[in-house]
């Protein structure tokens, strides 16, 4: 074909990780003069390209000759160039073949290929397992918007849109469904990170439903190779990872060694990479009628824990999210869980207002002289938390709806009632039934089926992160 042919740059729908603003593309391809044009007599012919905002069709970067130019016989050649293309988009990469006649009044603009809806923005992995690869099957509001770009699993860019894990002309790959997945968490993400930043965001899928950790460990698993044929793909540049996974290690075997695990998939990931890139991961929600509580409350405790001691890496609370079945979120949840997320990206990375779970620091009993104040009785834990906006919301005062439980040398110890008020911002009361007996392990919402209206912030509606046994020695 005359003209020029690109043979290797970027792809339509694709999104480039922005640097400081700005990504570098290098372009490859041949060039040709058209046959009329030879027969009239051609006296030079150079690739040009330029980058036009396809919105308003405004030139970014106006026509400019390509860095390297190879030429060969009757005016056909290679080139290669490379261009700096400020955060945006979406944009439209065009080339054309400058052409000039023997005759001196004479010249042409020869066609050439176009790369279409390019967009300069942030990329992020999704990995996991089922509420990551999206299971939602219930109605919701979430349509595709051209901010939010998707590398499928055919490994081709496109429009992202639900299901973004489904599998068509993907061939044999780990991350192919068993079902007909729904809708994710992550192109309403996708969408609000978007407007928060002004900048498009692509998002490249490797979750699977049903996956334990196993699968994603270093070496031996084969959903973390599919993640390096992934990353490799994409060009290995990307703004976070989103892990959304859990379920499958509550079980007696895997559940203790959750923590070690992951750790072992984040510090694997980050040398693959070659840098630090952050880990956004949300804590477990619930199961209707799940067995072994223990399991969860581990997995649970283990990822508030990886949030605290590896850096780079934050939990969001999901316990007050909705199910469309008996252990996957509903759609409605799963857009509110990426407004959410979006929210605590934007905190991380582009240093906005903190949105982060409410967490546990510090247990102690109340004195006398705050019992006066607050006009209580009895034996009162006082519960300091971080991360608290204005105060916490109680949908009930009863102690055994509020999710906590108490243990210590005795046994149980009955919660008989909850306080919290907004004198006090960042503080829960618990009334005990008696006095602790040395020491005492503290949890909170660490069932399979945890507590249904957990207390949130008032300002963020986050519940505080899950935690099960926490040990405290009150003299």
């Amino acid at each position: 074909m005359h003209g020029v042919t690109i043979l290797a740059g970027p792809s339509d729908w694709e999104i480039l990780q922005q640097e400081k603003g700005y990504a570098q593309i290098t372009l490859k391809g041949t060039y040709k003069v058209h046959s009329a044009a030879l027969e009239v007599g051609v006296q030079s012919a150079m690739p040009v390209i330029r980058v036009i905002k396809e919105e308003d069709n405004m030139a970014v970067i106006p026509w400019s000759a390509a860095n390297k130019v190879t030429k060969k016989e009757y005016f056909t050649g290679e080139f290669e160039t490379t261009l700096i293309i400020p955060s945006g988009g979406l944009y439209r990469i065009e080339t054309g073949l400058e052409t000039r006649s023997v005759q001196s009044d004479l010249s042409w603009m020869f066609r050439g290929d176009c790369v279409l809806h390019v967009g300069v923005g942030n990329l992020f992995i999704i990995a996991g397992q089922s509420n990551s690869a999206g299971y939602s099957r219930d109605y919701c509001m979430d349509p595709p918007d051209v901010s939010v770009h998707l590398f499928r699993n055919r490994d081709q860019w496109d429009l992202a849109s639900h299901p973004m894990n489904e599998s068509t002309d993907a061939g044999s790959i780990a991350n192919e469904e068993m079902g007909i997945p729904g809708v994710s968490p992550y192109l309403s993400f996708g969408k609000c990170y978007a407007a928060y930043t002004h900048m498009p965001v692509g998002l490249i899928q490797t979750a699977l439903g049903g996956s334990s950790i196993r699968r994603w460990r270093p070496n031996e698993g084969d959903l973390y190779q599919n993640m390096l044929g992934k990353i490799h793909k994409t060009k290995g540049r990307y703004a976070g990872i989103l892990w959304y996974q859990g379920c499958s290690d509550t079980d007696p075997e895997s559940a203790p060694f959750y923590y070690e695990h992951f750790k072992d998939f984040v510090q694997s990931v980050r040398e693959e990479l070659g840098y630090k890139i952050h880990f956004f991961t949300m804590q477990l929600n619930r199961q209707i009628n799940g067995s072994y509580d223990r399991g969860w409350g581990l997995v649970r405790e283990a990822q508030k824990r990886a949030a605290r001691e590896i850096e780079g890496v934050t939990t969001l609370s999901t316990t007050n999210l909705n199910l469309s079945d008996e252990i996957h979120n509903s759609a409605q949840a799963n857009v509110v869980l990426g407004e959410k997320l979006a929210k605590q990206c934007s905190n991380v990375l582009n240093g906005t207002e903190e949105y982060e779970s409410p967490t546990l620091k510090n247990v102690e009993f109340t004195d006398m002289e705050e019992k006066k104040v607050l006009g209580i009785r009895g034996i009162w834990l006082k519960l300091s938390f971080a991360h608290v906006k204005t105060c916490f919301l109680l949908y009930s005062r009863r102690g055994n709806e509020s999710g906590f439980t108490l243990e210590d040398e005795e046994g149980e110890i009955e919660i008989k009632s909850i306080r919290a008020n907004r004198e006090d911002r960042n503080h829960i009361y618990l009334e005990l039934g008696r006095m602790v007996n040395g020491e005492a392990y503290l949890s909170f919402a660490w069932k399979a089926d945890p507590v249904r209206f957990p207390v949130v912030d008032e300002v963020t509606y986050l519940p505080p992160l899950s935690f099960y046994k926490n040990k405290i020695t009150i003299s």
